[in-house]
């Protein structure tokens, strides 16, 4: 942990320092970020996986980002067909794991994950959610250990150990900073107290985010807040709630859920002291963009391994508004942005990650 000069005790900054194995990006230089989120549906790796790989090994300046609920396994020997239970060590979540880790062999770039709901097996509680989320992590940890190519074996996933974050990485040029928030703990935290009031978990970690935006500011930076919940999406999980603590395990994965709501608000209201920034997350298995009149760039990628079926009739709902909007429904695949260009590109990449469109 380092502290940033200025800052008092109760606006620490947790910041991961890597070894700046990779080149110093510079203006004039491409740095990519791919995202991509929801990729723990198949035992072996699918095509839209590998098409990711192929664009990360050619690629090496560059981060990668997989954007939570990267396990999935039903409960009750997958009787039940909601995904409540995420990796447990079995064969066949570690085959789960294992279709995204492969590919990120040869890469030479930055790798990171970022909790979903799924990897907390959707538990409400965090005593009883945590020790399943720490599964996972060190599985990944100790797996993405011993990768002799990537740029940061020893520090990947974050936040850590179902803390909510905020943390912090600043990559090498000092030009790119990363936050990755778990948004479930926040959901989990508001939702103990029925949303009264603020906790000091939620006091604390609001509080953090604040300053590490306003520092990122003062330094244009670039800035990439990470999480796995949706802040501004269309589509599934943001119809009205009637009576949202019955069966709240189901119901807490929906934007109206109270907490989930309350934290959306909170988020977005920070982030728009930043314009230009951007916010990407996965959860709604679909491929959205938005650029609303806040000026943050909101990037919904959580089609990595699932899609949600959406009918013509709900794409005709749910189609682009005015102003900078992009959504493909029934479609797997992840995003790039692309840094230090004359203006910073995004790129959709849809068809299994076959199609690549820029966002204008």
């Amino acid at each position: 942990m380092k502290r940033i000069p200025g800052l008092g005790m109760a606006a620490r900054i947790f910041f991961v320092a890597i070894l700046p194995a990779l080149s110093s990006p510079a203006m004039g230089q491409s740095f990519k970020l791919f995202l991509v989120g929801d990729a723990g549906e198949d035992t072996k790796t699918g095509e839209t996986l590998r098409n990711l790989g192929l664009q990360l090994v050619a690629n090496p300046n560059s981060a990668v980002i997989f954007l939570g609920d990267n396990c999935y396994k039903s409960g009750l020997g997958d009787i039940l067909p909601y995904g409540f239970k995420g990796f447990d060590s079995s064969t066949n979540t570690i085959q789960k794991m294992h279709s995204q880790l492969d590919i990120l062999q040869n890469y030479r770039g930055y790798v990171f994950f970022v909790p979903g709901n799924h990897d907390w097996w959707n538990i409400t509680n965090v005593q009883k959610g945590r020790p399943k989320l720490k599964m996972e992590q060190s599985f990944v940890e100790a797996n993405l250990g011993k990768n002799q190519t990537i740029s940061n074996p020893g520090h990947v996933f974050f936040p850590q150990n179902g803390d909510p974050g905020p943390a912090t990485v600043v990559l090498p040029g000092d030009s790119v900073r990363l936050i990755f928030i778990d948004t479930y703990r926040l959901i989990i935290e508001s939702y103990k107290s029925k949303d009264k009031e603020e906790g000091p978990v939620e006091r604390g970690f609001y509080h953090r985010l604040d300053s590490m935006v306003l520092d990122a500011r003062g330094r244009h930076q670039r800035l990439i807040v990470a999480a796995h919940h949706t802040l501004y999406a269309k589509g599934p999980n943001s119809k009205p709630l009637a009576n949202p603590y019955l069966f709240a395990r189901i119901k807490a994965s929906n934007s109206n859920f109270p907490s989930y709501n309350t934290m959306r608000e909170k988020i977005r209201a920070v982030l728009v002291q930043y314009p230009g920034c951007y916010y990407a997350c996965g959860h709604i298995h679909s491929l959205q963009y938005f650029f609303p009149p806040d000026s943050v760039h909101y990037i919904v990628s959580g089609a990595g391994s699932k899609t949600v079926y959406v009918s013509a009739k709900n794409m005709e709902k749910n189609k682009p508004g005015p102003g900078k909007e992009s959504l493909v429904w029934n479609s797997k695949g992840f995003f790039e942005i692309d840094f230090y260009r004359p203006q910073d590109q995004i790129w959709m990449y849809s068809d299994n990650g076959k199609k690549k469109s820029a966002i204008p």
